[in-house]
């Protein structure tokens, strides 16, 4: 079967659900920036941040990255009772993995930063976990529009608990982090009861062969997945010992400027992922992920240079002045977001193809240079230096993934337009170091370059998306001509 327009319609319509639901919950995360500082001194911040990256390491551990499989082996699926065993089998690894978790507690409670914090920490994971199975075998249901309902609960009642517990009751970091249990909490219980999951849980559709399949699929994950957090968050420990907790908070702040990236691609990513495996054994799926992957670069740079654009005067009017030396790091850490999102994109090629050990390959490589690169830097050098680490782990990573998933598909990608993005992107980090006018003046001229560059990939990519009445309709679209492909029974199409 051919890669046709469906396909790439699918896709654009699952973006846009996705989208709808999890915008208002990734947004949440940018608008309350300004409550949890001004809430939060930062060493506060720093110390909570800690006990929060302490909980997304022991996440994959002790869940076996099961949920990597829920989604995989979901949409596999093709009876009820196939279904019920992949989600039983799922719920079971991560029952079990918690309560193994809890031997380990007395342990951490004697590290300093969690000092009173073990107890919630455990609790923390454990909504986590069901969150995050839950959400992942809604999305294998291809149920989309609950998953995206979801997603507006969820951002209300952030809003909610957060109001009530760092606002009214003025419970500082345990608030924060009782905010985010019960908000997980309650995310969970409802997909559970709304998509009916519970219908998929019979103990009888328990079975060893699957789990075996399952284990060999998403064990190669788990140190994929600690590489990852290894590399983006090993900076804050680091960081934390050598310079305190006071300027942990202020590169906690740093990152959230780049989230603004990490929050639109991952509405796109929740999509790509499941199209990728849908589409693997599609003839033309080598054109597919070429097209898509020009959308995606040519968004990701253009949306990138706007941010670089707008850094300085945001942070002023979002952070509370103790945080604001952060807009001197963000700039650094934008360039290693836009990297990531790139792994990420390309890591499909491997969750698709059920490559998860090359996965592990080059995630390993992210995180020996990107600890190496830390400890040479951080002493010296500060928050610059873990964001230079940061940004160095990522891009060199991005480059070999570039090059091993186009052994596996033979997906176009230019290089040098990469080179010349990637070093204009630079220039807009570089100028982000100094302030005035001339300097914003450039930083305009540099953005238009970059938007200037990209704008005939993505209307090229809007004329194929858009329907053809609608497109006759746009003067800016209607003369772009539309690339042939073929649909299901083999006939060309315009």
């Amino acid at each position: 079967m051919a890669v046709n327009s469906q396909s790439y319609k699918k896709l654009f319509s699952n973006t846009i659900i996705f989208a709808i639901g999890s915008f208002g919950s990734k947004l949440l995360v940018l608008i309350l920036v300004p409550l949890y500082t001004a809430a939060l001194s930062p060493e506060q911040y720093g110390t909570v941040d800690l006990v929060a990256q302490t909980a997304n390491i022991l996440l994959p551990i002790f869940t076996l990255s099961v949920s990597e499989a829920a989604l995989r082996f979901g949409l596999d699926a093709k009876s009820p009772e196939q279904r019920k065993t992949v989600y039983t089998t799922c719920l079971a690894v991560v029952i079990a993995g918690l309560g193994i978790m809890a031997a380990i507690f007395p342990l951490l409670s004697r590290l300093d930063y969690l000092h009173g914090f073990a107890p919630i920490l455990y609790i923390y994971v454990w909504t986590a976990a069901l969150k995050q199975l839950n959400a992942t075998y809604v999305r294998s249901l291809e149920k989309v529009r609950l998953f995206a309902f979801d997603g507006i609960l969820t951002t209300l009642g952030m809003i909610l608990f957060n109001i009530l517990f760092l606002l009214k009751f003025k419970w500082g970091m345990t608030g924060y982090l009782l905010a985010i249990i019960l908000s997980d909490l309650c995310s969970s219980l409802f997909l559970f009861f709304a998509a009916g999951l519970w219908r998929h849980v019979d103990p009888r559709r328990f079975s060893l062969s699957s789990l075996s399949d399952m284990l060999k699929y998403c064990a190669p994950l788990v140190p994929t997945t600690l590489l990852w957090l290894v590399t983006s968050i090993s900076d804050r420990f680091i960081i934390t010992y050598f310079h305190g907790e006071a300027m942990n908070g202020i590169n906690t702040v740093a990152y959230k400027i780049p989230t603004i990236i990490t929050t639109i691609f991952t509405m796109f990513s929740q999509a790509w992922n499941m199209s990728a495996i849908q589409e693997n054994d599609s003839a033309g799926k080598e054109e597919f992920y070429t097209s898509v992957f020009s959308l995606n670069q040519a968004f990701m740079y253009v949306m990138a240079a706007g941010i670089l654009l707008i850094n300085r005067p945001l942070t002023y009017v979002w952070v509370n002045p103790a945080y604001h030396e952060a807009m001197l790091y963000s700039p650094i850490l934008t360039l290693a977001t836009v990297f990531t999102c790139y792994n990420v994109f390309l890591g499909s090629v491997y969750i698709a193809q059920k490559r998860t050990k090359r996965s592990f390959a080059t995630s390993l490589a992210a995180g020996i240079i990107n600890i190496i690169l830390n400890f040479l830097l951080i002493p010296r050098f500060g928050i610059y230096g873990a964001a230079l680490a940061t940004f160095a782990a990522y891009f060199a990573v991005f480059f070999y993934r570039l090059v091993d998933t186009r052994k596996i598909i033979r997906y176009s990608a230019d290089f040098r337009e990469i080179a010349v993005n990637t070093l204009l992107l630079c220039a807009m980090a570089v100028l982000n170091q100094f302030s005035g006018w001339y300097i914003y003046a450039a930083l305009a001229a540099l953005f238009l370059i970059v938007f200037a560059l990209h704008l005939k990939e993505l209307l090229n990519i809007a004329a194929f998306i858009i329907p053809a009445k609608i497109r006759a309709k746009l003067p800016i679209l209607k003369n772009i001509t539309v690339r042939k492909g073929n649909d299901d029974n083999g006939r060309t199409q315009v």
